[in-house]
């Protein structure tokens, strides 16, 4: 008898979830600062061009190779070298993964701190002075503390499964996301030298464009923009 695995229940909650996985700190924390780095519209010239050319097709081999395989990314890329030799595809799949756990071991302290700092505006207001002074402090005992406890939420949205879990999550969480990402924009609007930093975004520096660094930067924010190359589109492909 077949075993039925837990999928996702919607197109919706496929690409809210899926886009989850990629909008992140690469995206909201790394990609400002690569732009601000390699000239600005110059950089996002490039950076679209490399996703419309490598990460895009990179993206939907991902996906193809999960959702063919119906497996983890050791089993997927295996079977997509069966017909030469497995263990070199088995053995791209555990780098991937052991990737995937490095990136996860830096993303939990950060989402740590993230979760720290959301909460020292409600003890400030509610005038827990000590508390609020350890929520914003940058101290070894508030990251053991908000670390794990990033990774025991993590791991309890996980363990539900993908439709009650992450599926649902996903729904309630991306859109939330864009409305404090069009807040963030909105207010940043209203900054000292807001014009400026616009015009250096969107307006490219022609003579840049063939820069190799900059190249070489658009490159990886775009794979890792698209969380491509530890196997996660392979897992949501599955």
């Amino acid at each position: 008898m077949a075993q039925v695995r837990d999928g996702f229940q919607s197109r919706l909650g496929f690409v809210l979830a899926a886009a989850g996985a990629a909008v992140g700190l690469g995206n909201i924390w790394g990609f400002p600062t690569q732009a601000a780095n390699h000239g600005g519209g110059a950089f996002l010239l490039v950076y679209f061009i490399v996703i419309f050319l490598l990460a895009l097709p990179a993206l939907y081999t991902e996906l193809y190779l999960g959702h063919k395989a119906q497996a983890n990314p050791v089993k997927a890329l295996g079977d997509a070298w069966q017909n030469t030799n497995r263990k070199v595809g088995a053995a791209a799949g555990y780098i991937g993964l052991a990737g995937a756990v490095v990136m996860l071991s830096f993303y939990s302290i950060v989402a740590g701190w993230m979760l720290s700092y959301a909460i020292e505006p409600i003890t400030t207001f509610l005038g827990f002075t000590g508390a609020s002074e350890f929520l914003h402090s940058d101290s070894v005992l508030r990251n053991f503390v908000f670390t794990p406890l990033m990774l025991i939420l993590t791991a309890s949205i996980i363990l539900k499964g993908v439709k009650s879990g992450i599926e649902t999550w996903s729904r309630r969480l991306m859109p939330l996301l864009l409305v404090l990402l069009v807040g963030l924009i909105a207010y940043i609007a209203t900054l000292d030298g807001a014009s400026e930093g616009f015009a250096a975004y969107l307006i490219p520096d022609f003579s840049q464009i063939l820069d190799p660094n900059l190249i070489i930067a658009a490159m990886g924010q775009a794979f890792f923009s698209l969380s491509l190359g530890v196997g996660c589109m392979m897992i949501y492909g599955s």
